[in-house]
């Protein structure tokens, strides 16, 4: 965990936004096709079949080729209510994941902040449903953290999962919002190099 503080928080990527519209079109139409109960999911972490959705989203596709990526894994991100998400540091093994906003992600942040060494060494890590470690900070009061990066996902970013962030509503962001994460088989990890 150390280590990804002295990476950047996130990086934007190239993304033109008729290519942006062609993806999101196509996850949403797989969403209300295939999977249409994700729509009032209060789980923020979705896996899904990653096969099935490549299979229904070329412009996915052909999008990470133009940045030499290769499609390992995919899942959505769902909020459903107004309440921000707790700050956390997602599981290993992964760092550089690719988010692509898919739905109602205007009026709405990515913060990343920067844990002092105790509070990390006093966090006990949690396992989640997939039977992975990740790290929350519960009731933090977060003018006392050091906030490093914010971002209004409205385009691809590569996003730095190891360094602890979590997600503002604002009160003008509509729901359900929607978020596609992407991880590779070639991590874009250079991107978040300082």
């Amino acid at each position: 965990m150390s280590n990804s503080i002295k990476m950047k928080p996130f990086h934007p990527l190239s993304c033109s936004m008729y290519h942006l519209s062609q993806i999101q079109t196509q996850v949403m139409e797989w969403i209300k096709t295939r999977q249409p109960t994700l729509l009032d999911s209060n789980s923020l972490w979705n896996k899904i079949s990653t096969p099935d959705l490549i299979r229904s989203t070329p412009a996915l596709v052909e999008w990470c080729k133009t940045h030499d990526l290769k499609i390992r894994e995919v899942a959505l991100t769902i909020v459903n209510n107004t309440e921000d998400r707790a700050l956390h540091i997602d599981e290993l093994p992964i760092t550089a994941k690719v988010n692509i906003p898919i739905h109602n992600t205007r009026n709405s942040f990515n913060r990343w902040y920067d844990i002092p060494e105790r509070m990390l060494r006093e966090t006990k890590p949690i396992i989640n449903e997939f039977g992975k470690k990740y790290y929350s900070f519960q009731n933090v009061d977060y003018g006392k953290l050091n906030m490093i990066g914010e971002i209004e996902l409205v385009s691809p970013v590569v996003f730095n999962s190891q360094i602890a962030h979590n997600i503002v509503i604002g009160e003008l962001c509509v729901l359900p919002r929607i978020v596609l994460a992407c991880t590779f088989f070639n991590e874009p990890i250079h991107y978040l190099q300082q």
